[in-house]
């Protein structure tokens, strides 16, 4: 068996950029519906979240590849095209469905305490499939609980939360979709009413499942370890995930790579196209990353390919914050360079940017390159205006040298 391909550091970050579809010349389709149906599909999941300081993450995630666009697009994608479904707080596309079936098989036995929960709740489950059927679409809070026999209990936010945790297990398989959203709140509604007649109607088997979770995988990551191949082939049996990683090697879709910086030795792979694309001259764009988006989701990967620790600190006490509440990491050039710290008045319609924390000494250029992906980002959450923090005056200066 020849030796792993050594890749250097300045390789395998182009590869994860390119990969990750943040290269500077990625081809955009001028429409922005397939524009987005372009990213969704390539990830294969579009991860949804609450938090809204700068702007939801999904949209983050989006804006950082193709720039502005028109979020009107997501939403026909999601409601009246039906080519993306809304499905465990990810966005994904209808194709993947007999992937979906598949999950819905195995996962309540991997939730500890649930399985007991349904099984005494049987009533008040097939209530709200009767309520939707005769009712049609329904917010949780419109459904009638009075067949609840045991509330749902649990240490965190959900606890007491006894019809919506319902919807979301019956939405884990497939009994039950978001149909759509009135303003953040779901509508839940039939499977039959929601997923297109057109749509795929296969299940998948193992061999099959593992495959389509391992070749999205390396498409996402271009370069990934083993650890990294797990984190995206999560419901693939364990028996079957080496079998499918050694039959893609011998078939040369993967090839093994040693990387520079791999603290727990563990074995890695890269695609040829992405090998092919290691040494050329393509950079990134410059732009600003959600703290969700794909790159830098696996906080330990993003350490050992960037050379660069990050963590959300929304979660940290105030005067325990390094660098702010909801820091934005940046990219040029195919370096993560710094943070930018910042978050959206929407009652003064600017975007105030508290920070912008650097690796390193930033040359002129750079500057302005981050300076007009600032304004790019106002203009997309649609700020008015950019605030930045005053410059220190000299006496600022005496004063925290003292």
């Amino acid at each position: 068996m020849a030796d792993p391909v050594a890749l250097s550091a300045e390789a395998a970050r182009r590869i994860a950029v390119a990969a990750s579809q943040l290269a500077a010349d990625w081809e955009r389709p001028a429409d922005d519906g397939d524009a987005i149906l372009k990213v969704v599909r390539h990830f294969g999941t579009l991860q949804l979240d609450p938090t809204r300081t700068v702007e939801r993450t999904h949209l983050l995630v989006l804006w950082s590849r193709l720039g502005n666009y028109d979020r009107a697009a997501l939403d026909r994608l999601l409601w009246r095209e039906r080519r993306l479904l809304e499905h465990n707080a990810h966005y994904v596309p209808i194709e993947r469905l007999p992937e979906l079936r598949y999950e819905a098989g195995p996962w309540i036995s991997r939730w500890a305490g649930v399985s007991g929960w349904l099984k005494t709740n049987q009533a008040f489950h097939d209530s709200i499939l009767a309520q939707l059927r005769d009712r049609g679409p329904l917010q949780s809070r419109d459904i009638d609980d009075s067949m609840l026999v045991k509330g749902w209990e649990s240490t965190g936010w959900t606890h007491g939360r006894n019809t919506t945790r319902m919807l979301e297990f019956m939405a884990k398989a497939l009994e039950v979709l978001v149909s759509g959203r009135e303003g953040q709140e779901r509508l839940w509604d039939l499977p039959e009413r929601v997923i297109p007649a057109d749509s795929p109607a296969t299940i998948v088997e193992d061999e099959v499942y593992a495959e389509r979770r391992v070749n999205e995988a390396m498409l996402r990551f271009g370069v990934a370890d083993l650890a990294q191949i797990k984190t995206r082939t999560y419901w693939v049996p364990k028996a079957v995930l080496p079998r499918t990683i050694e039959r893609f090697v011998e078939e040369g879709r993967l090839i093994p790579v040693s990387l520079p910086r791999n603290p727990k030795k563990r074995p890695a792979w890269a695609t040829p196209e992405a090998l092919a694309r290691a040494d050329s001259p393509r950079t990134s764009r410059t732009t600003f990353l959600s703290p969700f988006d794909p790159l830098i989701y696996d906080r330990e990967r993003t350490l050992n390919v960037f050379d660069f620790e990050y963590k959300l600190e929304m979660y940290v006490p105030k005067q325990e914050r390094r660098f702010g509440h909801f820091t934005l990491p940046m990219l040029h050039d195919n370096e993560l360079i710094g943070r930018l710290d910042s978050e959206v008045d929407r009652k003064a319609n600017g975007l105030v940017v508290n920070g912008t924390h650097w690796e390193g000494e930033p040359t002129a250029r750079v500057r302005r390159e981050v300076d007009r992906a600032v304004e790019e980002l106002a203009d997309f959450v649609g700020a008015t205006k950019v605030r930045r923090p005053e410059p220190p005056t000299s006496e600022d200066r005496r004063s925290r040298g003292r």
